[in-house]
Order: structure tokens, then sequence, then C-alpha cells
């Protein structure tokens, strides 16, 4: 298979790669990808190169265990079915609060809650030892980079990828996450040009 070949077999199937956690963060799979390919690393000029493939989506983050109204969720079509017996006297179903204290409660439950984050991931593909090797297309601007590379060439890279970036490995259509990423910070500023990048180069999934 040529090299050009390659790498559109490895496009496709990032495309469909979905998986419902990297880097340890859980990803909020209902909430949908956003996924481009040659991606510029700054907006508006490709100077400073171009990442193979960027993805965007949301997890939960800032995360902390909180106690909640078990009841509060118990809705269908808007209409409670169950009755309430709330120590507050909070009887009516639009008004039970989803935060509550009353740990005597048998509604009160502990639950894990987070804030909508953005999560922008990169990744470069090397689809030989030398293509790796090249000065070229190695853009980590992410929160999570990765390198994808063929399963074949893995030996022969894998002592010189950096500790903090991870490995995808291709084979026969499908990728496998040898290693993964560590997560880096993004200033609000650079998250918010990377996902303008995306969006003009975008395919929404």
């Amino acid at each position: 298979m040529a090299k050009t070949d390659l790498t559109r077999e490895i496009e496709k199937a990032l495309r469909y790669y979905a998986p419902r956690e990297l880097g340890g963060i859980k990803i909020n799979v209902f909430r949908g990808r956003t996924t481009a390919f040659e991606v510029p690393v700054e907006c508006g000029t490709n100077t400073a190169g171009m990442i193979d493939c960027v993805r965007i989506n949301e997890y939960f983050g800032d995360k902390e265990r909180v106690r909640v109204c078990r009841c509060h969720t118990w809705k269908r079509d808007g209409i409670r079915r169950i009755p309430i017996n709330c120590p507050k006297g909070i009887a009516d179903s639009e008004k039970t609060p989803e935060l509550c204290d009353i740990t005597s409660c048998r509604w009160n439950i502990v639950k894990e809650l987070g804030r909508p984050k953005i999560l922008v991931q990169c990744f470069e593909i090397k689809v030989t030892r030398a293509d790796f090797r090249s000065k070229n297309g190695h853009n980590f601007v992410g929160n999570l980079n990765y390198y994808v590379a063929p399963a074949e060439i893995y030996d022969s890279i894998k002592d010189d990828v950096p500790e903090d970036i991870g490995i995808i490995l291709y084979k026969t259509g499908s990728l496998r996450r040898k290693k993964d990423a560590t997560f880096k910070s993004m200033t609000d500023e650079d998250q918010k040009w990377m996902i303008l990048n995306v969006l003009k180069r975008t395919r929404r999934e």
C-alpha cells in the first residue's frame, strides 16, 4: 500500500474513532464530536504548520461530590410519577431541589457533578519510521496529543515518543491505543482559536 493510501486509510479510521475515555478523561459521547483534518496550528496562516487531525469533544471537569435529591430527576414527560415525602415540605414537582443537605431523607444521595468543558485532541499520522523522524508534522498543541502509526513500526519509534504524547496503532482498518497521552492545559484564547480553525474545516458527526 502506498504511503498516501495508507494515510487515507488511517484518516478514515480516525474519523470514526470515538473512545469514551482518553487521557483518564471521560468524554461526553452524548454531545457528539467535531473532527477536522489538515488544521492550521495558527489561525489564518499555514506558516506554523498543519495538524493532521483535530477533534473537539465535551467532558465534565472540576468534579465534586455533592448531596442531591434523587427524586428531582425522576420525571417523565415533565410529570412526576411517584409521591414525595419531603422533610422540607416541598411537594410540587417543579420546586423539588436538586441540591439538598437533608442527609436523613430517603431521597438524599451523593452524586458527582462537574462543569462542561472542551477537550481538544491532536493526532499526527506517521506511516513510516522516516516519516516519524522528519522535522515536520509534530504539532502537538491540544489538551491531549497522539501519534497515530501502523502497528508494524511501533517498535522502531516507541523509544523516541515523548512521555506526554500518546500512541495509537493502526492495523487492518482499526485503531488501538497503545500509550495514553498526558492532559495539558490550554489557555482560553488558544482553545478558542483552535476551535475556530477546526470549524473552518469541519465535518460535523
